[in-house]
């Protein structure tokens, strides 16, 4: 059945479909009505606001369709130095398990080199352990924790793409590794 999918990349786009998927999916509305009420109307707002007066950055957006359904996604951008940032993916929960997730970001990583980036980074709720696992597969590594009020803990992944970028990270954090022998 994935064979039948197909990924395309997207420059301009009907957003309804993505958000609709990302509704089903994250639950986006009902977060939003939970944080007013944490937070208050006015903080929440303020934050929206703030949120969209940002600069849009050189954004990426991958739609993986079945026949010309949405069925699954991925979109970014690049930030500052070369490193890309995943904002969002998601796949529909009928379209699970059969590898489209590792297609969709073995596709950002095709189009994160094409335009000569080094890293692609993400940040997961902690206890997402499906894609946590699905990323350190995918040669993530662990690169961080931060709480944020939205979305709680989140673990940061980051795939260096150049192999001196990932030694010099293992150098300066003290990843394990196995003992030499000798």
């Amino acid at each position: 059945m994935t064979d039948a999918i197909e990924l395309r990349r997207l420059d301009g786009f009907d957003g309804t479909a993505f958000a609709e998927l990302s509704e089903s999916i994250f639950g986006d509305t009902a977060r939003q009505r939970h944080l007013t009420a944490l937070m208050g109307a006015e903080i929440s707002a303020r934050h929206e606001e703030l949120r969209s007066s940002l600069p849009k950055a050189d954004r990426v957006r991958i739609g993986a369709f079945y026949d010309e359904a949405l069925v699954g996604y991925t979109t970014g951008w690049f930030e500052v130095g070369g490193r890309f940032y995943i904002g969002s993916s998601a796949v529909h929960e009928a379209y699970r398990g059969r590898g489209l997730y590792t297609r969709l970001m073995r596709e950002v990583e095709a189009i994160v080199r094409e335009r000569g980036g080094i890293a692609i980074s993400s940040q997961h709720v902690a206890t997402n352990n499906a894609v946590l696992i699905a990323k350190l597969k995918l040669g993530y590594v662990i690169a961080g924790t931060e709480y944020v009020d939205q979305m709680g803990l989140l673990v940061r992944l980051v795939l260096h793409l150049e192999p001196s970028r990932l030694a010099l990270f293992a150098e300066r954090t003290g990843m394990l590794a196995p003992p030499v022998a000798g």
